[in-house]
Formats: structure tokens, C-alpha cells, sequence
């Protein structure tokens, strides 16, 4: 599982921000308890070399370099030798906007142990701009970088998780290999590698026995997903499905959407044996369209996430 924080101790903002006792809960368990801690890096050489990931194996990162991060929560992750990756836009930190750190700070985070990645130059939403707009900003980003550190890194994250098909294929005319979302759901080696998930954490969704289930689940490992297309501009209730490679039981499968706005759970047909199809109760809205499927076996909970943007 890896999980994705922007501010910590902000309560002005508590839908991108844990609060502090949130926070040193999370890393409080996860130092005290068995669990793999590895780095983002380490997460995808796992993918690449195609092989199984330990059991209760975690990852931190961390979104859009927000000072109190640097300033609340890497001491305690230092202390605890948690690697961590901060994705950075880096138009943001060029202004010295208010709140975020600084080319000074992120030097010394680098210096310290931490680890960065790429967040565009201006945090834009990336599927309503034209290839050439994404590639400029992508561009300026690379320079700016260049500039202040010296390299370009090679991790790379959505801003607010979103993408298309084009914005991939963007991706990949810049050598980058795998990229983050901001959906729920636990990595496997047979996810998209340019649609890994991450869990959000915030105060609503910041709890400490929310963060230990996630913490704690296992893949549920799917294949063929469709429809292919993560940016929907047409059809809004889409025909969602997957073959499931988990050896799990497919009846015992739950499947919640916020489709018409709220969470409610979804009618799921069963095509084959190992495949299945949700049936939408109604249209997504506006904005991020998501999906989390779960199932229990063995006392272990799987689970699988994906997000649309609805245009």
C-alpha cells in the first residue's frame, strides 16, 4: 500500500490535511507493528523485476510540497527512518508561494535522505490541456528543476490524480516510466503502470483503523479493464469490466461507486467465472468518478480502486 498526505496540522484546510495526532499515530503503528517499510523507488523495482511484494509492505509519499510537511511530519519520519517522496510543482516553489517550502528547504529534505518526483510546473489539470500545453509545462518543470537541483527526477505524479490516455502517451515521449493516482487500491505488478494507486489521507479519511486497513489489504488483482479510457467526456455511466486474476470467490466481491454524487453500493453482474461487470446506478457527476472493490478471504481484505474524470 502506499499512502499519499499533502499538509499536516493545517486544520483550515481538512480536506488535504491529517492532523498531527493523525499523522504520529500512522507512523507510530507502522514503526511499532510488522510492516515492510520500503521507498517509491523500491516499489517500482519491485514492479519491474516482476516480483511478489511482501506482505504488509508500505510506501509514503507525500503531494505538492506544502511546508508543514517540512516542518511537521519529515523530523518524525527522519527519526523513524521512514524513506519518503515528495512530488513537487515546481511553478509553485519558483513564486515562494505562501506555505510551501522553499528550493532551500527541498535541497536540505534531499540532503537529509528524502526522495522527489515530478508534479508538473503549475499543478494543471492535465487532461483539459492540449498536448502541446502539457508538454511546455512538463518542459518548464524539467528546466526549473535542472536549475535548483541539478537533475530532472524520475517519479512522477498526477495532480489531483488525473489523466487520459493522452496525457500517457505525453508521459512516454519523456522517458517516464510509471506515474501515481490518487485512487485507493493496493499495488500489484499487473497494474498499469502509469495508473498506480495510492490511499489519500485526510482528516475525514485520516482515522487510525481506516489507515491500518489499508495498511493491512492485499491486491485485488485485476486484468482487461475497460473502459480503457480514464477521461470520460461522453458516456458518464459507463459499461465497467475486469477479469480477476485474485483466487478469491467473484460472489463475494462488494463494489461502491459515487456515481450521482454519493457512495452507494453497485449491482455486479458476473460474465465469466473470473470476470465481472458493474452496473452503475446512475451517471458519474462532474469531477472524479472513482470505484473501490473489496473481498475478504482468509482473514485478509483485498482491494482494487480506479478513478475517472468526468468531464
Amino acid at each position: 500500500s502506499v499512502f499519499m498526505y499533502h499538509r499536516i496540522g493545517e486544520s483550515k484546510y481538512p480536506s488535504t490535511n491529517v492532523t498531527i495526532k493523525q499523522f504520529e499515530e500512522h507512523i507510530n503503528y507502522i514503526s511499532k507493528n510488522n510492516f515492510h517499510i520500503i521507498s517509491l523507488k523500491e516499489v517500482l523495482s519491485i514492479i519491474l523485476d516482476d516480483k511478489i511484494f511482501e506482505k504488509n509492505t508500505v510506501s509514503f509519499t507525500v503531494d505538492d510540497a506544502y511546508e508543514s510537511f517540512y516542518l511537521n511530519a519529515w523530523p518524525k519520519f527522519k527519526e523513524n527512518n521512514i524513506p519518503v517522496t515528495l512530488f513537487i510543482s515546481t511553478e509553485i516553489i519558483n513564486n515562494k508561494t505562501k506555505g510551501y517550502m522553499t528550493w532551500d528547504q527541498i535541497r536540505n529534505f534531499l540532503n537529509e535522505g528524502g526522495n522527489i518526483g515530478q508534479h508538473t510546473s503549475s499543478h494543471m489539470h492535465m487532461p483539459f490541456n492540449s498536448k502541446e500545453l502539457i508538454k511546455k509545462d512538463i518542459l518548464d518543470s524539467h528546466k526549473s528543476f535542472m536549475k535548483e537541483l541539478g537533475f530532472i527526477p524520475e517519479l512522477f505524479a498526477y495532480p489531483y490524480g488525473e489523466t487520459s490516455k493522452e496525457v500517457i502517451s505525453t508521459l512516454k515521449e519523456f522517458n517516464i516510466t510509471h506515474a501515481f493516482g490518487q485512487h485507493s487500491g493496493v499495488i500489484s505488478i499487473y497494474d498499469n503502470e502509469y495508473y498506480l494507486p495510492r490511499f489519500s489521507l485526510n482528516e475525514q479519511f485520516g482515522d487510525l483503523d481506516r489507515f491500518i486497513f489499508a495498511a493491512k489489504s492485499l491486491p485485488l488483482v485485476i486484468e482487461d479493464f475497460i473502459p480503457s479510457e480514464m477521461y470520460l467526456s461522453a458516456d458518464l455511466s459507463p459499461n465497467i469490466e475486469f477479469s480477476i486474476k485474485s483466487d478469491i470467490d467473484i460472489d463475494q466481491i462488494n463494489c461502491f461507486a459515487n456515481a450521482g454524487g454519493k457512495w452507494s453500493s453497485q449491482d455486479i453482474t458476473n460474465i465469466t467465472k473470473k470476470r465481472i461487470q458493474i452496473l452503475l446506478n446512475d451517471s458519474f457527476k462532474s469531477g472524479r468518478g472513482r470505484i473501490n472493490c473489496t473481498v475478504q478471504k482468509d482473514n485478509n481484505w483485498h482491494w482494487f480502486g480506479y478513478q475517472f474524470l468526468i468531464k
